[in-house]
């Protein structure tokens, strides 16, 4: 996460880590968690996330660790994707029973798997989305579905090119465009507002971009505002944008083709890796951890 941050613009000393085992066996913390056990229905933690389904025990107290998270860490705000909906929920209405005061929690969009069942018909496709289609990149899917931060400029060629994006699809099952609106897009938008200084309070954010040379995505060339183009591979010219909704209508409307939304999408993603790369390469602590966590790469 750390080298993800640095890769952003991000320093270093900005960030902190709380190990979890660091507050959990206290003796606090374990006076919190049995407060919340006698609080709790088993329904009550069969809602959260992905253990409705669990005949384990260990799976359904997660939750109280998330929620309890919160308060023995210290947080004011909680950042998460979407899939934490329900364990945000859980911690909004059990912290308050147990006299602690509720925290802000913000949601992202959860990125699409690159591997889906598109509604419009295509050589490649000619079902229907099934509730058993992957919807979102997850660590539990296989490889071809999701991009890793440490996927070589090679794989992420080969993962987009391969991923189904088919003309004029705009839905959230779409892969390629869901990470240009959802990853690509506030990234390019965050560089381009760092062009032109504007950081908020965060003063070391700035001097750090300037430092790592973290410019703009659009092209030195783009008119005044544009925060991304897009090249045509048959015309070889740029469609400059300075509105994600402009890019998606032109995808919609055919004026950008599915190839040439790959294009964009695999020199950005292979752009913004490239620190994270060269952090993981230079590490070999980081190497170590990878290989025992990971063997032989298999994520």
């Amino acid at each position: 996460m750390t080298a993800v941050l640095s890769s952003l613009g991000v320093s270093p000393e900005q960030i902190s880590h709380i190990d979890e085992s660091s507050y959990a066996y206290t003796e606090a913390f374990i006076q919190e968690f049995h407060k919340l056990i006698v609080m709790m229905r088993r329904t009550d933690a069969h809602c959260t996330s992905e253990v409705a389904e669990t005949e384990m025990l260990s799976p359904l107290l997660c939750c109280i660790h998330q929620t309890l998270g919160e308060v023995f860490t210290g947080m004011d705000i909680q950042f998460g994707g979407l899939d934490q909906y329900d364990l945000f929920t859980h911690s909004a209405t059990f912290l308050p029973k147990i006299n602690h005061q509720p925290r802000e929690h913000i949601m992202n969009n959860m990125v699409p798997s690159l591997k889906y069942s598109s509604p419009f018909p295509s050589p490649l496709n000619s079902a229907a989305s099934s509730p058993t289609s992957p919807s979102k990149m997850s660590s539990s899917h296989s490889p071809d579905t999701k991009i890793e931060f440490l996927d070589s400029p090679a794989t992420v060629h080969q993962k987009i090119s391969e991923a189904e994006c088919t003309p004029g699809d705009i839905t959230p099952n779409n892969g390629v465009l869901g990470i240009l609106r959802d990853i690509i897009w506030p990234i390019a938008e965050m560089r381009f507002e760092r062009s032109k200084g504007a950081v908020g309070y965060n003063l070391h954010e700035i001097v750090d971009a300037k430092s790592r040379r973290l410019g703009p995505l659009a092209l030195p060339s783009a008119p005044d505002g544009s925060i991304l183009n897009v090249r045509d591979s048959i015309t070889g010219e740029d469609r400059y944008y300075s509105l994600y909704e402009d890019m998606e209508r032109d995808y919609a409307d055919g004026f950008i083709s599915p190839d040439d939304l790959k294009s964009l999408v695999i020199d950005v993603l292979n752009e913004l890796l490239a620190g994270i790369r060269k952090i993981y390469n230079e590490s070999e602590d980081w190497q170590l951890v990878d290989e025992l966590a990971y063997p032989g790469g298999v994520y």
